[in-house]
């Protein structure tokens, strides 16, 4: 068992399997912040994968692909935010729901447009940026300078909505709704509208989420094949205590011990899968007892706010 190339493989991995639930968490980082729970991000992170690669595979358009896919997991969020911002609806139950709907309705669109083929269909992915000297750099420079044009994208939202939740008077009213609705409405900020976009924001972000798993790293869609990965993301926004950095690192930690499972499952082939594809769940739970005790939620976090 050759060590290095082992740890070179999953280093090369790690970002490729860490940009779904990066971008997902992202998105619910903002949805809680404001004081919305969502737990329809798996389902919408499916439907985002399903709608990505119907479109790419009938239009041959990756950048339409996820353009659709991030309108898709608003409309979606959409639904979530009616039933838990203006029916005052239980964002739990509201949540569930939409999980339900989107692990079906994904499922069922797929039969719909392609049956059940013996050779599945597939769509090229959108590949990787080289960047000229930098990429040819031993080892980090193919991991930081050869990546998707996700994982920058990745970066660069991470940067502008830690700026805004923490250096803006708009993060700051996002951050006050989340806390206590009833005194930001009293200050002037509508606790509706902030939920509202922020909701649908995260709802955006979970559709990009589940259209890089299709049209950006495997080219196929398969029934479940989030596998988890929008509740992943609901708890590492408790990992990173509601700041953007934190979570992704989170974010990054897991794709890092997703990368290790899937090379060790490919090399002790006799070992049943399974064991190695609980690793990363396992350690997200285990990151997430770790700092569960000092972590903080928004006061008003899946609490209705009735106006008085």
């Amino acid at each position: 068992m050759n060590i290095s190339g082992i740890a070179i493989a999953v280093v090369l991995a790690t970002f490729p399997s860490a940009i779904p639930i990066w971008l997902a968490a992202l998105g619910e980082t903002v949805d809680q912040a404001s004081g919305v729970l969502d737990l329809g991000v798996e389902g919408i992170m499916l439907m985002g994968a399903i709608a990505a690669f119907v479109v790419d595979y009938f239009y041959h358009s990756a950048l339409i692909a996820f353009i659709v896919a991030g309108l898709v997991g608003l409309a979606f969020s959409a639904v979530h935010a009616f039933i838990s911002i203006t029916l005052n609806g239980d964002q739990v139950v509201s949540g569930t729901a939409l999980w339900f709907i989107g692990w079906g309705l994904s499922g069922v669109i797929y039969a719909a447009y392609f049956g059940l083929a013996i050779t599945p269909p597939s769509v090229p992915t959108i590949g990787s940026i080289n960047i000229p000297v930098l990429t040819s750099l031993p080892i980090v420079g193919k991991v930081l300078f050869g990546e998707s044009p996700l994982f920058y994208i990745s970066i660069l939202i991470t940067i502008a909505l830690w700026s805004i939740m923490f250096r803006t008077q708009f993060g700051l009213n996002l951050r006050s709704v989340g806390e206590n609705p009833l005194v930001a409405e009293v200050m002037g900020v509508s606790p509706v509208i902030y939920r509202y976009v922020s909701v649908l924001f995260g709802g955006f972000m979970a559709g990009l989420a589940g259209a890089y798993l299709t049209v950006g790293l495997t080219g196929s869609f398969y029934f479940d094949m989030t596998a988890g990965m929008g509740f992943i993301a609901v708890a590492l926004v408790y990992f990173g205590k509601w700041n953007p950095w934190r979570v992704s690192v989170g974010a990054v930690i897991f794709g890092l011990v997703y990368a290790l499972s899937a090379e060790l499952e490919s090399i002790y082939t006799s070992v049943p899968y399974q064991f190695f594809s609980m690793w990363p769940y396992i350690a997200t739970l285990l990151i997430i007892l770790a700092v569960g005790k000092s972590a903080h939620a928004p006061d008003a976090l899946t609490m209705p706010y009735v106006r008085e």
